[in-house]
């Protein structure tokens, strides 16, 4: 389904709903390159969002390694921030003037820190003037609060991890910076560099990613990436001329649900400054079309006997609906089946043809429930009444964005409440090595028992493959 949009970026009419709501926290992060010929914190004294703090990307900073803006360390951070009255269990929003320039490098320094309910403004300051919304010259007082820092060593890459990533190829790189400066076409901005690319490198700038300001849609940030030769389903590393605008590719990779990324801070200006660093010019090598090799999965078949016993309380904080659908539409069952599946490659039911589909979801003996958080599809189930005796538990997960929700379990009781309703004998399951790590070991602990496993063959789908059939369905 075209037109889905990035969790991680809100919208200026929310973002206006919530001012001086508690715990919510807006951060300017205006920074720029002098070619920009703007000031941040000129721009922040001149008129910002209400309420909002300077987020000082130089100041904010470890100030020894000789390089631009390096991310500091996490006391030093987290002293820093507590002084400007953040904390980490706050909403936090950061923009900057044009949307998606520097503002998504402080989102990846609030997260990498450990806050996880960090969002972008869309539009930046520039959309919010454009609009006429409220702005303030009043700066700030904040009481200083604690902020308790929980670094994430494994979201950031280092000088050494750089050198063997290019020498071996082992994770992908994402350069964010213009294409003329990737090719070594166009100089570097800061005086005395090497201009090109890191062997192995991909070119994917981040200017390309947003469009007036605004974050592109998923299915175009992904077809982005594959055009530029990433493999989604393999590590990156995001790349730029200082470490800014690595983060919006950063960004980007998140939205589309792809964790296995890190950020080189020492970016180009470390790596091109050094005279011993291999540096690659012209473009990108050409992406090797490469056959797909069938992924073997190992199988494991599950039954259980007698309704489950234990029972789970709603979850707290958020408005939760279980819907059960009559007819669903084909193309919301598949934009279901992407986002709960995708990762785990299921795929079967994405390449049928409508009638296919219709014989089989359409049937009386099968029902599909669609799980709402807060307003939003958030997961589903479909269960099918194979005889007065069995009922098979078919599908059964979240979207990438209610895994951290504290609702698996919870979803999981009533779908099995749901499954018993018919008073079967048994309820089957099925889960394979290639679904989520922790499905075999979450069913048996609600009372199913393994009675089966084998290997079969799962046909991987291509970026190229998933593109043509969202395109499908509009």
């Amino acid at each position: 389904m075209s037109g889905e949009r990035s969790r991680f970026v809100v919208s200026a009419d929310w973002v206006e709903k919530q001012l001086g709501a508690p715990d919510f926290k807006i951060v300017n992060a205006s920074w720029y390159l002098p070619a920009q010929n703007r000031n941040g914190a000129v721009e922040y004294a001149a008129g910002h969002i209400p309420g909002a703090v300077f987020f000082d990307q130089d100041v904010i900073a470890d100030t020894t390694t000789g390089l631009p803006h390096s991310l500091p360390s996490p006391s030093f951070f987290a002293q820093a921030v507590g002084q400007l009255g953040i904390s980490a269990e706050d909403t936090i929003v950061v923009y900057d003037g044009p949307g998606f320039f520097s503002a998504p490098r402080v989102w990846w320094m609030f997260r990498v820190m450990g806050a996880r309910r960090v969002y972008v403004l869309d539009g930046g300051l520039d959309g919010w003037k454009a609009e006429g919304r409220p702005l303030e010259t009043d700066l700030p007082e904040p009481a200083p609060v604690t902020f308790e820092a929980r670094f994430d060593r494994s979201k950031l890459t280092s000088f050494d991890q750089m050198s063997a990533i290019a020498d071996t190829g082992e994770k992908q790189i994402a350069d964010a910076r213009p294409a003329g400066r990737f090719t070594g076409e166009e100089p570097e901005p800061r005086a005395g560099m090497r201009s090109g690319h890191m062997p192995g490198a991909r070119s994917v700038p981040a200017a390309s990613l947003s469009e007036n300001g605004r974050l592109k849609d998923l299915a175009t940030l992904r077809s982005i990436f594959t055009n530029a030769g990433i493999d989604l389903n393999n590590p990156v590393v995001t790349s730029c001329g200082s470490g800014v605008t690595a983060a919006v590719v950063t960004l980007a990779l998140e939205s589309l649900g792809h964790s296995d990324n890190s950020l080189y801070d020492g970016s180009w200006s470390e790596w091109g400054s050094k005279s011993d660093t291999p540096v690659v010019t012209g473009a990108a090598e050409p992406i090797a079309s490469k056959a797909t090799a069938p992924l073997t999965a190992h199988v494991t078949r599950l039954e259980m006997t007698s309704p489950p016993k234990s029972s789970l309380p709603v979850p707290v904080n958020i408005q939760t609906a279980i819907m059960r659908t009559h007819e669903i539409p084909l193309a919301f069952y598949r934009f279901l089946h992407r986002q709960v599946g995708a990762r785990w490659h299921w795929y079967e039911r994405l390449r049928m043809t409508d009638e296919q589909l219709k014989a089989i979801i359409h049937h009386p003996k099968v029902s599909i429930s669609v799980l709402y958080v807060d307003g939003a599809p958030c997961g589903f189930y479909e269960l099918s009444q194979e005889s007065d005796d069995l009922v098979e538990l078919s599908y059964f997960g979240l979207f990438e964005h209610g895994l951290g929700l504290g609702i698996g379990k919870w979803f999981l009781l009533q779908a099995l409440y749901s499954a018993w309703t018919s008073n079967p004998k048994r309820v089957t399951v099925t889960t394979n090595s290639l679904d989520h790590p922790r499905a075999l070991q979450l069913y048996q602990q609600f009372g199913f028992s393994p009675v089966a496993t084998y290997n079969a063959l799962i046909d991987p789908m291509t970026e190229q493959e998933l593109m043509a059939l969202m395109k499908r369905d509009g």
